[in-house]
């Protein structure tokens, strides 16, 4: 995974001095590859023990391995492909940046997704009979997609960009139940309040969602921890989140899809079948 997107996303989780040196290193990382700790430290106006410090809180084994991946990442670099967009970009370079981009943030999504939390995820597919789904914006996108994807095999989800009438089916619904609730940041009000009606009714909740420390995270009883999709000016990163969640959304489904296979790929040779006689009848 490229070391200067890892230090783009954890750039507002770094302390005052940490944020000032990899400020310095995402303007001329091609230089820090033949610095000492000490000359990087006197450069950039900060401390050999903030280089250091740095180092561990992106994850690395010290400033060694730092410039071992910034060697690892010198054609990106060279081709300052590691940057937001700018103003009048060919679009080649426009291309290859969001390609870039895109694929570190779904490299990074499938290291830090965990596997129990797909399984029990799985668990409430198999025990309970509806599943209300919900998001706003983009998430919302994520949420119809998940819905989609699990109505073709027999599962009754219920997707609503209404947020009022989502709540009033969870409140008159009697059948078991959960809720799959989709927000990167975790803090939308709407879907909180959803999460707490859940809660309310003894119902379950599942959550996508970036922010592992977030409101929507703590109220959760089943927390999907994607990858964050880092800040930029033109919002690439937004994206970025899309991708990762949609992506979350097929591990889920082909999950149950390989635990379940010989029914599944029955009921999808199913629906295939009927869409195409529908469509030939039209």
């Amino acid at each position: 995974m490229n070391i200067l997107f890892t230090m783009q996303y954890h750039l507002n989780k770094l302390s005052k001095a940490e944020r000032k040196l990899a400020e310095w290193i995402l303007e001329q990382p091609e230089k820090v590859i033949y610095m000492s700790a000490k000359a990087l430290s006197q450069a950039s106006n900060t401390s050999p023990a903030t280089v250091v410090r740095l180092c561990y809180s992106l994850g690395l084994e010290g400033f060694t391995d730092l410039k071992l991946k910034l060697s690892a990442n010198q054609t990106t670099i060279e081709e300052d492909l590691y940057t937001d967009i700018v103003p009048n970009e060919d679009v080649g370079t426009i291309k290859q940046k969001l390609l870039l981009k895109m694929t570190d943030g779904l490299e990074k999504n499938c290291e830090d997704l965990e596997v129990n939390p797909i399984e029990q995820v799985i668990n409430l597919l198999e025990s309970t009979d509806a599943i209300f789904t919900y998001g706003i914006g983009a998430s919302g996108i994520v949420a119809d997609d998940f819905a989609q994807k699990f109505l073709r095999i027999g599962k009754k989800v219920i997707y609503s960009k209404d947020y009022h009438l989502l709540t009033t089916v969870i409140v008159t619904n009697e059948a078991p139940s959960w809720v799959f609730l989709v927000s990167n940041s975790g803090e939308k009000q709407e879907v909180i309040n959803l999460a707490l009606l859940a809660k309310d009714k003894g119902i379950s909740v599942v959550c996508m969602t970036s922010k592992a420390h977030s409101t929507l995270a703590t109220i959760s009883d089943v927390l999907l921890h994607t990858a964050d999709g880092g800040e930029a000016p033109l919002r690439s990163s937004a994206t970025n989140s899309l991708l990762v969640q949609l992506y979350t959304v097929d591990v889920l489904f082909s999950a149950y899809a390989s635990k379940h296979y010989d029914e599944i790929l029955g009921k999808l040779e199913q629906t295939k079948t009927m869409v195409q006689i529908i469509e030939q009848n039209d």
